[in-house]
């Protein structure tokens, strides 16, 4: 009797540590990870994923992400894009198609010229309009186009006439 009493203990005991010690249902091998400077917008129509502003030089660079369609019937296409007046105010955008649960990377058609008043390592509020009449706003940062990064050559904005050098700042 000594015997089974010490076995029930001892595979409650097992049972109880195995049941403790579980991660549960939400394993954060589940979760979404992407491990990048670029950041991602998940909430729409429209995903967002790695978006950036790559520069070379103060106030000016490329929006650079690639866009994600969810939709799995029907196309939609970026209609407009800006920023919230403070760093980037309204951006020249054609419309891109994006094709029913596919995708565009703008990083290889060339991305979309910004000019603003930002630096390297700011982030950048920016809202996109689509077709299907979903938006998406989010903050992006703004990274260097240098040499033997991951955004080395993607920079193809010409700086704006308009806009000069940041005043240093105290």
């Amino acid at each position: 009797m000594n015997l089974r009493r010490s076995f029930a203990l001892c595979m409650a005991g097992l049972a109880a540590v195995a049941t403790l010690s579980a991660c549960g249902f939400d394993y954060p091998t589940d979760r979404i990870n992407n491990i990048t400077a670029g950041a991602n917008y998940r909430d729409g129509t429209v995903n967002i994923l790695n978006a950036a502003v790559v520069s070379k030089q103060a106030n000016s660079g490329t929006f650079i992400a690639t866009f994600v369609n969810n939709n799995q019937t029907d196309a939609v296409t970026l209609q407009s894009m800006s920023g919230d007046n403070t760093a980037i105010g309204q951006v020249t955008v054609p419309p891109i198609r994006i094709p029913p649960n596919g995708l565009v990377n703008l990083a290889n058609k060339g991305g979309i010229p910004v000019n603003g008043t930002f630096v390297g390592g700011n982030f950048v509020t920016l809202s996109f309009q689509f077709s299907d009449g979903s938006s998406a706003t989010m903050e992006v940062p703004v990274v260097a186009d240098t040499p033997h990064s991951q955004w080395a050559g993607l920079d193809i904005s010409t700086p704006s006439p308009a806009t000069g050098s940041p005043s240093p700042t105290s």
